[in-house]
C-alpha cells in the first residue's frame, strides 16, 4: 500500500484502447463531485488530493473507470478538466494528451480567469516545463512522456501529473508532483507505484547531488567540444564494465536506453556555458539539453571525476504480492501467509511487552524509505 511520505508518486498500469462509451456521463458526474470537494475542503486540499495517486484512482472509479488500465489518467482529468470549465470554483486543469500536453501554453489564459499575477503565470509556466524535463531527462528508463496536465488554483498553488509510456512493455507509468514544490530537481515525487526496473538513470536522487554539482562544473567550465571528444575517447567496453559495477546490479550489458551516448548537442552546451547556470534547474530549461546530453555529462562526471550518480529507480510501492490478473506477476500465496504470520506474532508480542519484533519491522521501514 502507499505511504504518505515526502514525495507524490508514480502507477504502472496497463494500457488500454477505444471509445469511453460513458464520457458525457464522467463530465456529468465529475463537476458536482469536484464542486462538493471545493466546498467543503477548498481548492488547495483538492489539488493535494489529486497529487496522490491512490486518491486519484478512487476519484476515476468513483466516475466509472476500470483501476487498472491507462485511461484511468486520461480520461478522468479530461473530463474534469471539461467540468471546471464549465464551474466557477476557483480550480482549473490544464494539458492533456497529445496537442493537449503543452499545458505551458494554456496556462496564460486560465491564469488570467483565475487572476493570477504576472509573477505567479511565469512561476507556473517554469514549473509545467521543469516537470516535463525532470521526468524525462533526469529519469530515464525508456518510456516517453505523453500526457501533462496541472491542476491550479486561484492563489497559485498546483501540483502536475505526468504520464510515461512504454510500448515493449504495453505499460504507462503516472508521475504524481508534491503540491507547489520548492525544489524540483532531487527526489520530487511522495509516493512511489509501480513495477520497479533492474537499473534506471536517476538524478533525481539525493545520491546524485555531487553528480548533479559536477554537471554544472563541466558546462560552465568546459568547451562544448572538448566534453564531446572526452566522451568519444572514453573506452567504450572499459567504461560500460565500469558503470555496471557502479550501478550494483547484475547486468551483462547496460540496457541499450542507458548506453555511452555517441555525441552531445554542442549547441545547447554552448548555450549553458554562455549563461553558466548556477542552478541544476535553470540547465534543465536550456533547449536541446535532453536525455542524451545528459546522460552523456552523468557519464563523464561519474568515470573521470568519480561522482557517482544512482542508477535505482525511485519506485517504492507496488503490488507487494501481485494480482489475480496476473499483472505484474500472479499472485504469492504463501509469501502472502508468511507474512501475516509474522505481522501478527510481532503484534500479540507487543501486548505482551515485547515490542522488539515490531520495533525491528519499523526500522525496516526507514531502511526501505
Amino acid at each position: 500500500m502507499v505511504a504518505k511520505l515526502k514525495r507524490t508518486g508514480i502507477v504502472e498500469l496497463r494500457l488500454a484502447a477505444g471509445p469511453v462509451p460513458h464520457y458525457r456521463e464522467i463530465v456529468k458526474l465529475s463537476g458536482p463531485i469536484l464542486a462538493v470537494l471545493v466546498q467543503e475542503f477548498g481548492t488547495k486540499e483538492v489539488i493535494k488530493r489529486f497529487s496522490d495517486p491512490l486518491w486519484l484512482n478512487c476519484f476515476a472509479c468513483a466516475v466509472g473507470f476500470e483501476w487498472q488500465f491507462s485511461g484511468l489518467t486520461t480520461v478522468p482529468l479530461k473530463a474534469a478538466k471539461e467540468a471546471l470549465e464549465k464551474e466557477n470554483l476557483g480550480l482549473k486543469i490544464v494539458g492533456g494528451k497529445g496537442r493537449e500536453s503543452k499545458a505551458v501554453q494554456q496556462i496564460p489564459r486560465v491564469a488570467d480567469e483565475l487572476g493570477l499575477r504576472e509573477r505567479q503565470v511565469k512561476q507556473l509556466e517554469e514549473a509545467s516545463k521543469l516537470t516535463c524535463k525532470v521526468d524525462t531527462c533526469e529519469l530515464q528508463d525508456n518510456q516517453q512522456l505523453y500526457f501533462h496536465v496541472m491542476l491550479l488554483d486561484e492563489k497559485g498553488n498546483f501540483t502536475t501529473i505526468n504520464q510515461k509510456l512504454s510500448v515493449e512493455q504495453g505499460t504507462v507509468r503516472r508521475f504524481h508532483w508534491i503540491p507547489n514544490p520548492k525544489q524540483f530537481v532531487e527526489e520530487p515525487y511522495q509516493a512511489l507505484v509501480g513495477k520497479e526496473q533492474k537499473a534506471v538513470l536517476n538524478l533525481t536522487s539525493k545520491e546524485s547531488k555531487e553528480c548533479r554539482k559536477t554537471i554544472l562544473d563541466l558546462v560552465r567550465d568546459e568547451q562544448p567540444e572538448k566534453l564531446e571528444r572526452t566522451l568519444i575517447t572514453l573506452d567504450r567496453k572499459r567504461a560500460q564494465t565500469t558503470l555496471l559495477r557502479f550501478t550494483g546490479f547484475r547486468l551483462v550489458k547496460l540496457p541499450y536506453w542507458l548506453e555511452i551516448p555517441k555525441k552531445l548537442n554542442l549547441e545547447a552546451l554552448r548555450i549553458a556555458r554562455e549563461l553558466r547556470p548556477e542552478k541544476f534547474r535553470n540547465l534543465l530549461l536550456i533547449r536541446g539539453m535532453g536525455p542524451a546530453t545528459l546522460r552523456g555529462l552523468a557519464y563523464i562526471s561519474d568515470l573521470i571525476y568519480g561522482t557517482k550518480s544512482s542508477f535505482r529507480d525511485p519506485i517504492r510501492y507496488t503490488f507487494a504480492f501481485g494480482t489475480k490478473a496476473n499483472r505484474p506477476y500472479p499472485v504469492q500465496k504463501k509469501a502472502m501467509r508468511e507474512v501475516a504470520d509474522i505481522l501478527k506474532q510481532a503484534v500479540e508480542e507487543a501486548r505482551l511487552g515485547k515490542p522488539e519484533k515490531l520495533k525491528a519491522i519499523r526500522r525496516l521501514k526507514r531502511f526501505l524509505g
